[in-house]
């Protein structure tokens, strides 16, 4: 009977020591330091970390919530285990959010909390970064797939992980200039004497035959495996797996200097207005540009409209003295009041419409018509090297130009 007693004794203290096993660990202090900065419906959650302590990151809408009330307002929502740097997307542009922090060890309960960080995420594309240069070639393209990959003049090619930190990749056939380059499942590069690259991370890089020697200035991707290329004097190129090119008629000899897809439309531009049209990327038909300047640069975008609070859609073209031109299905198109003379060059479409260009020029455009010449006091203007392209992460946007320049907007 002895015996008995002493073995539930036994089980019973198990039983405590089990139960009470997520209460050995303790309470820290919260950072003294949370800072909280504001991206493309994001923040970026900074701390200084100390060892062996557990961060737990919480947030709501509104300007002051605290641990004892945020579970009670909108948008509340606990990141666990956050780690400095902490991205937290998902956030709504414009929408003031209120964030504190607490800390623990080994899963033990929460002690007292930071003081109250409040801030709004905005859109990408008014406060720009300069990165170091890359070196003294043209940087002529840039896209973002898993990560960034930008090429360049003597076959110039970099990829960057986060659009800030770069590294150098080796071309093996570096004879000819990269003018474009663009991803749908693997990144695509074009160029000089119909140079063309394919390549599945943006390190490792093959050449494929393109059935032309005309230079090729852009590319663009249906999403679906299918690549356009357009360049010099009307040539186009297309392809379903990028190693089986196809030459395909223009109609023109004019030089196709961007090209676009979008709603089962491609949209090719070039010099004194021309503009083309596809709807399978084989067959093309000339189409009316509004204009008879050079265009460089074409983008587009799906967006909500804010006064019909409907989905609208848009192509916009950008080109010689600051002309601007917008379509709503690729066919019918409208001069835009140019808001710059300067000579746009490049265009892309993330949350927002990004055009760069000529002197280190960028502009940004909800809609494709009204734009915001960019960045505005009290940001310094980041560059006045020509850009020639620009591209998009879920949030924000990364430029490059001459003379290696790279520029972030996240």
């Amino acid at each position: 009977m002895k015996r008995r007693s002493i073995l539930i004794a036994f089980v019973v203290t198990l039983l405590v020591v089990s139960g009470c096993g997520s209460k050995l660990g303790s309470s820290a202090s919260p950072p003294g330091d949370l800072q909280i900065t504001p991206g493309d419906s994001s923040v970026t959650a900074t701390w200084t970390m100390q060892p062996g302590v557990q961060y737990w990151l919480l947030l709501a809408q509104g300007d002051n919530i605290s641990t004892d009330n945020w579970t009670s307002q909108p948008g509340a929502r606990t990141v666990i285990g956050a780690i400095s740097p902490q991205l937290v997307p998902g956030l709504i542009n414009g929408q003031v959010y209120s964030f504190v922090m607490d800390a623990r060890v080994n899963g033990g309960p929460a002690g007292t909390s930071s003081n109250t960080v409040v801030a709004t995420p905005r859109l990408a594309g008014a406060i720009w970064k300069a990165g170091n240069s890359l070196g003294s070639m043209s940087l002529t393209g840039v896209a973002f797939g898993p990560v960034f990959a930008t090429v360049g003049t003597g076959g110039a090619i970099f990829s960057s992980s986060d659009g800030l930190n770069w590294t150098p990749q080796v071309n093996p056939y570096p004879s000819a200039n990269l003018n474009a380059v663009r991803y749908a499942g693997y990144y695509l590069a074009v160029g000089a004497s119909g140079t063309v690259l394919t390549s599945p991370d943006a390190v490792t890089w093959t050449q494929q035959a393109s059935g032309t020697g005309s230079d090729l200035y852009a590319v663009a991707t249906n999403g679906a495996g299918e690549f356009v290329a357009t360049g010099a004097n009307g040539a186009i190129i297309s392809t379903g797996n990028g190693s089986t090119w196809g030459t395909v008629p223009s109609g023109t000899t004019a030089n196709l200097n961007a090209v676009a897809y979008g709603n089962g439309v491609y949209v090719a531009v070039g010099s004194n207005g021309a503009m083309l049209n596809s709807t399978d990327g084989l067959n093309w038909q000339s189409a009316s540009s509004a204009t008879s300047a050079n265009l460089y640069g074409i983008a587009y975008g799906s967006f909500i409209s804010p006064i019909t609070a409907t989905i609208v859609t848009a192509f916009v073209a950008v080109g010689a003295s600051g002309t601007i031109v917008t379509s709503p299905d690729g066919f019918n198109w409208t001069s835009e009041a140019p808001v710059t003379s300067t000579t746009l060059t490049a265009i892309d479409f993330g949350r927002q419409f990004v055009a760069a260009g000529k002197n280190g020029a960028l502009l940004t455009s909800t809609d494709g018509a009204t734009w915001v010449v960019q960045p505005q006091a009290p940001y310094p203007t980041p560059t006045s090297n020509t850009l020639n392209a620009v591209t998009h992460n879920l949030y924000g946007y990364v430029a490059v130009g001459i003379a290696g320049t790279n520029l972030s907007s996240f």
